[in-house]
C-alpha cells in the first residue's frame, strides 16, 4: 500500500493518477520530476494507493502510476501538440 498525497493523486476514474506540482493552481510537474518521482516509488512494492480523500486504487497500482507517468511526460514534451 503506498499512500499518496497531492505530487501523485488518484484520478476520478480511480485507474491513473496525475502528477501536479500546485492541484488549486494548475501546474503540473516536469516529466524530468514525474519521472525521478516514479523511480522513487518504484523501489517499493504497493498495489494499492491511497490518496488524501476518499479516491483510491484498489489494484495494480504500481502499473497505473507508471502507465499515467508516461502518458503524462508524453503530453507534457509537447508530442501531442498537433492535436490542438
Amino acid at each position: 500500500m503506498l499512500l499518496s498525497s497531492d505530487t501523485i493523486f488518484v484520478n476520478p476514474d480511480r485507474t491513473s493518477v496525475s502528477f501536479m506540482r500546485s492541484f488549486p493552481n494548475r501546474l503540473p510537474l516536469s516529466g524530468a520530476v514525474v519521472d525521478r518521482i516514479v523511480r522513487h516509488a518504484d523501489r517499493f512494492t504497493f498495489d494499492r494507493l491511497y490518496g488524501n480523500f476518499d479516491d483510491f486504487l484498489g489494484s495494480d497500482a504500481k502499473r497505473a502510476v507508471r502507465d499515467s507517468a508516461d502518458r503524462h511526460i508524453r503530453w507534457i514534451s509537447g508530442e501531442f501538440d498537433h492535436l490542438t
